[in-house]
């Protein structure tokens, strides 16, 4: 049995021997090199992690604390002072940056992005539009943590929004913020 591909380059048809694959290879019509895939039935699944429900359930327990401490610094401007977020001066600004007291509610920005962003990749425009108009009350922390994001290598997974989706919704939100 033999491993069929086509060149890269050319395209054209390329037949290999079972023993070639996984290792490079020359076309024959184009000499371009090739990779040769290894044949299908030596091909073994990778078994994926199992899914730690505690880690999940600890960040859900730090989201709301991090609500939690918010709505005490919201509520007494003086016992913490508030800081610049972006180089980090205090805990309760990096707290505060994702956080925002608006007409007595509390606006946690991290969640109203998401809201935004999978309401984008499920086209419910509707949805996507209430997020930006909570974002927008959260002024410019909610475009500073959309910033963030943008610049961030490994931005926060949005179940299933492959990256350059992503990062092109986020161009939409900080537009619509801006």
């Amino acid at each position: 049995m033999s491993i069929e591909l086509h060149c890269t380059q050319c395209g054209k048809l390329i037949k290999a021997p079972d023993e070639a694959g996984g290792r490079h290879g020359k076309c024959p019509y184009c000499e371009c090199k090739v990779y040769i895939p290894p044949p299908e039935d030596q091909i073994e699944e990778i078994p994926l992690a199992p899914i730690d429900e505690t880690e999940i359930e600890q960040e859900r327990r730090l989201r709301q604390e991090a609500l939690d401490i918010a709505k005490t610094v919201m509520s007494d401007k003086t016992a913490i002072p508030e800081g610049d977020a972006r180089s980090g001066a205090s805990q309760a600004g990096a707290v505060t940056r994702r956080v925002q007291e608006v007409a007595g509610e509390v606006i946690d920005v991290q969640e109203e992005v998401e809201r935004f962003v999978l309401a984008m990749r499920d086209s419910k425009l509707d949805q996507a539009e209430r997020a930006v108009a909570t974002l927008s009350g959260a002024g410019e922390r909610a475009t500073d943590y959309v910033q963030g994001l943008m610049v961030d290598e490994m931005p926060p997974d949005f179940e299933n929004v492959p990256p350059p989706l992503l990062k092109g919704f986020l161009k939409t939100l900080l537009s619509r913020l801006g």
